[in-house]
């Protein structure tokens, strides 16, 4: 995941600083997030990591490199220098050799050859597990509840999966009425850190994207699609807890909703593209409107709108201009919209697939 506060905002604007010296010192030109190289401009942007065994990356994808928060609480610049290296080594590979799948090979050691670089760090790993701090206590409830929804017993399974409901909900509650704010009160640099998580990345967004950023605003986060020159992800914004909890309820439906209609296509001779974005669009209306219904018994208008206004300011501090995005329009399959309805209706949440190493090793 990455996250924002006041302090990352003013260490990426160091990396960045510490990124145009390491570029001049190889005779190139990095301004306002912008290489110039060999005639081309090239885009570069910073994020910092919260991860417990990353400690650098680069993303080709959208041309980024995010640095471990570890950083802010580390006096060591010269460490925080060559790992920067390292990730701008990627970086230059990419831009080269157009590289994606990138390994630390011959092109990557021989940037840090040519430029005279520190070749220790083109295969550094360090253990983070003393800087990384356990997950918070409500995000473990959650898992629990959402492990239950997996239950056989179908009154075990949907209880469970509104019970997991309700703890996001009460959460933000309780944290709003704690910070005594209302909704167009939310100031960020006193309040708590914005993280973000990609879940989906892709070269074409398609309408099973767009279903499930639609499911996601419902769990008190702001999922956004990230784009750059190759593909982009799918992300999700908000409060620690809240992403983790969004994540495993994303693993689990995009499973679920792929499964679910491979299904319905055997069963009931469903064809092509068309068939297939009925039944999604269908299953996620059907859904969304069963979980409406129960979150309006739950908590009222007012308070739901709180918590909106709250996934929306974490939102704002990642992406201060990011416009509404809405879904694609698509063509229309009545047998395979009225199949879609229906197991919308009758679907359980629970747990979804992804789970954490154990390893707590650098990697790139």
């Amino acid at each position: 995941m990455f996250i924002y506060n006041e302090n990352t905002q003013l260490f990426i604007k160091k990396i960045r600083l510490m990124a145009c010296d390491i570029f001049a010192g190889i005779g190139l030109s990095f301004k306002r997030s912008r290489l110039h190289y060999k005639g081309v401009m090239y885009p570069l942007t910073f994020v910092v990591n919260d991860s417990d065994k990353i400690l650098g990356f680069y993303d080709p994808l959208i041309y980024q490199i995010g640095i471990n928060r570890c950083f802010l609480t580390i006096n060591d610049d010269k460490l925080l220098e060559n790992v920067l290296k390292h990730e701008l080594a990627h970086f230059l590979v990419h831009i080269e050799c157009g590289i994606h799948e990138q390994a630390h090979g011959i092109e990557f050691r021989g940037i840090f050859k040519r430029f005279g670089w520190d070749d220790n760090f083109s295969k550094s790993q360090v253990n983070l597990s003393a800087f990384v701090k356990s997950n918070d206590n409500i995000t473990a409830k959650i898992q629990k509840l959402l492990e239950l929804a997996k239950s056989e017993n179908e009154f075990e399974a949907k209880l469970a999966a509104k019970k997991a409901n309700d703890l996001i909900q009460k959460h933000n509650l309780d944290k709003l009425k704690l910070n005594h704010l209302a909704r167009d009160d939310f100031d960020m640099k006193d309040f708590e850190d914005t993280y973000v998580r990609r879940v989906a990345s892709f070269k074409r967004r398609n309408l099973l994207h767009d279903c499930l950023y639609d499911i996601l605003k419902e769990y008190a986060v702001s999922p956004v699609f990230s784009s750059g020159r190759g593909g982009g992800y799918l992300e999700i914004i908000g409060a620690k807890e809240n992403v983790e909890a969004a994540h495993y309820i994303y693993d689990y439906t995009v499973n679920a909703m792929e499964g679910l209609w491979k299904q319905a296509k055997k069963n009931s001779n469903l064809k092509g593209v068309r068939a297939r974005n009925s039944y999604y669009k269908s299953f996620t209306k059907s859904f969304l409107s069963e979980l409406k219904g129960h979150q309006s018994k739950q908590i009222s208008s007012r308070e739901l709108i709180h918590i909106k206004g709250l996934a929306e300011a974490h939102r704002n501090r990642v992406y201060p201009r990011v416009s509404s995005q809405t879904s694609q329009a698509t063509s229309f399959d009545a047998n395979a919209w009225n199949l879609g309805a229906k197991a919308g209706k009758q679907f359980k949440m629970g747990k979804g697939i992804g789970q954490k190493s154990s390893t707590k090793l650098l990697t790139n």
